[in-house]
């Protein structure tokens, strides 16, 4: 397999893990908040489940790496600190700069995405060479 074509499936599986991820941190939200928990409660809880499912599908389905699955969960907890800590960065100067509340959601986001992808590749599941 091309190198291009190793990399065309990883990001698909990325983008199809993204989504997944995000029906599933949406319906534990929304389950929840149907329960009758707290907003806050819920949407706490739906993020706990997308990081959660986020790493082990990015790992298994995603990365397909096999590794120390300890030292991979330190390393998807920092890099996810360091991306999202980044989202908050963007939005906050975006907001700032008077840029539209959505389009400065959507640009946050955009980054966010981007820079967890490059944190998962090459730090979080990077394949060393052999």
């Amino acid at each position: 397999m091309t190198r291009i074509k190793h990399e065309a499936g990883i990001l698909s599986r990325y983008s199809l893990s993204g989504a997944i991820n995000t029906v599933a941190g949406f319906a534990t939200i929304f389950g929840l908040t149907a329960l009758g928990y707290q907003p806050y409660v819920a949407n706490a809880a739906g993020y706990l489940v997308g990081l959660v499912l986020g790493f082990f599908v990015s790992r298994r389905f995603v990365f397909r790496h096999e590794g120390k699955m300890s030292a991979q969960g330190a390393r998807y907890l920092l890099a996810f600190a360091l991306c999202f800590s980044i989202n908050l960065l963007i939005l906050r100067f975006a907001l700032q700069a008077g840029i539209h509340e959505m389009l400065a959601q959507a640009l946050s986001t955009s980054v966010y995405i981007v820079a967890m992808f490059l944190a998962l590749r090459f730090f979080v599941f990077h394949q060393r060479a052999k």
